[in-house]
């Protein structure tokens, strides 16, 4: 039987109200979602929000959430992230941006809004989650842990799919051919697959074949005697031989001479070799993975490359995406190569603006990660703040930024590339001048303070000062 009584003397039986359910519910879950009434006052602050944000919720609730949250979210959303919602806004999902917390720290972050609407559809307010990539990243670092790609990034279908292959042959010592761009991170999937190898504990002896001359290649890959060249003092042992019980890789495979790929072929065949100079066969036990950024079907077909040796290395072929195909994992990768950056002392860009992050979406990437990798530390080192702007890019990626709908042609979003710096300070004379100035800059820009920020040269907190000293409002009426 079940009994209508408290479970224990003293216990309240009384039902939760609505209000009190809805606190529970939103303080358990670990995003920051804060609520906003029409007319911007915050009515809702969780737990998560507290911590993000670093203001409490008993600060935050019936304040204006403009000054609560100091977001940007791009050049079409206004003061209040999600936008005004008697201007059109619309719901959005996975937003990525930055936030200023009330410590000053910049944090990325991703958010997603939506309208609160009484029955008749009246919309009464607005309902805001946000979750911050540090977080998010902490999370991944978890599932790393127990599933470990070593430095690679990625979450396309595609890069998924090479994981998955990955985990399916990590038992086995089957002979991997990775093709792909130069700059695609060949080396990292070599390295990642004899790591969760049982040959992880043996060495991973890595050979550069275009790096060496034939000879020298020879005598690298397989040793020497004493004598047995010019220079040849003493002897030498080889990369097979310093492999041996582990994985040897033979990156730009394609680039071997045709006399050094019959030699090849018989250590991949019968795993055993001879120094140069010696008639003492040897015989090693290694895993053999190749990589090479070179069409092997169309040098075989020119006679540069042995088809029996490609057959022998096609065991398992992995091809890498170049980072044009891949471009979802961008937001990723730059997150990633910040923090290795960071690592290296290199730690002046926090975040990077919605702006920046488009323009690097849309650049081609001819060199691929490599290449994003040396943008980015260029970047690190002469970015002009915090936050890394479309306009600290080189002039060659914000070619290829493509204006959103609405936007002028030419221009990368909200910050434009020419922009002056802090043009509002170094051009206006006074107080009255610089006022004047910026308000024909929040006019010309249809009053997005991301837009007239970055047209004035200066970050959107320093234009919201700015305006609060100046006494600008939000909008004037027209």
């Amino acid at each position: 039987m079940v009994r209508d009584e408290p479970l224990h003397e003293g216990a309240s039986s009384a039902p939760l109200t609505g209000e009190e359910k809805l606190a529970a519910i939103l303080n358990s879950v670990w995003e920051a979602v804060i609520t906003v009434e029409r007319n911007h006052r915050i009515s809702s602050f969780n737990r998560a929000a507290e911590h993000l944000v670093g203001v409490t919720a008993s600060e935050a609730t019936g304040k204006d959430c403009r000054e609560i949250l100091k977001a940007n979210f791009g050049p079409a959303q206004h003061d209040c992230p999600m936008g005004d919602l008697t201007e059109g806004g619309k719901p959005r999902t996975d937003v990525d941006g930055t936030l200023v917390r009330a410590d000053g720290r910049i944090v990325p972050i991703s958010a997603s809004w939506a309208f609160l609407e009484d029955p008749t559809g009246e919309r009464l307010g607005f309902v805001l989650s946000f979750r911050s990539f540090e977080e998010i990243e902490r999370i991944a670092e978890e599932r790393r842990t127990k599933f470990p790609y070593g430095g690679i990034v990625g979450k396309t279908p595609r890069i998924r799919q090479i994981f998955e292959l990955i985990d399916m042959i990590r038992e086995t010592d089957s002979t991997v051919l990775i093709t792909g761009e130069s700059g695609t991170g060949k080396g990292l999937f070599a390295r990642a697959i004899h790591d969760l190898s049982p040959r992880r504990d043996k060495p991973f002896v890595k050979v550069t074949c275009a790096a060496l001359s034939e000879t020298l290649l020879e005598s690298e890959l397989f040793g020497h005697v004493k004598g047995a060249f010019t220079g040849a003092i003493a002897d030498k042992m080889g990369r097979f031989e310093a492999a041996d019980g582990g994985t040897i890789f033979l990156d730009e495979i394609g680039d071997i001479s045709l006399p050094l790929q019959v030699r090849l072929l018989r250590v991949l065949q019968e795993r055993e070799f001879e120094r140069v100079g010696s008639s003492r066969t040897q015989t090693v036990d290694i895993r053999v993975i190749a990589a090479t950024n070179r069409e092997l079907k169309a040098l075989m077909k020119a006679g540069r490359f042995r088809e029996d040796l490609f057959y022998r290395l096609h065991v398992i072929p992995v091809v890498i995406p170049p980072l044009r195909e891949r471009r979802e994992d961008i937001p990723l990768l730059v997150d990633h190569i910040l923090k290795r950056l960071k690592g290296r002392g290199l730690d002046r860009v926090r975040a990077v603006s919605p702006e920046a992050m488009r323009c690097l979406i849309d650049y081609p990437w001819p060199g691929n990660v490599r290449e994003l990798e040396n943008v980015l530390e260029r970047c690190a080192v002469c970015s002009r703040g915090a936050v890394l702007s479309a306009a600290d890019l080189s002039e060659e990626v914000r070619d290829h930024c493509h204006p959103r709908k609405g936007e002028p042609a030419g221009s990368p979003g909200a910050e434009r590339p020419d922009a002056p710096v802090a043009a509002a300070e170094n051009h206006a004379p006074g107080k009255g001048g610089e006022k004047e100035w910026i308000l024909r800059t929040l006019e010309e820009n249809r009053w997005s303070r991301g837009d007239a920020a970055a047209a004035l040269g200066i970050d959107r907190s320093t234009l919201w000062r700015k305006m609060k000293r100046l006494g600008i409002g939000r909008k004037r009426n027209t």
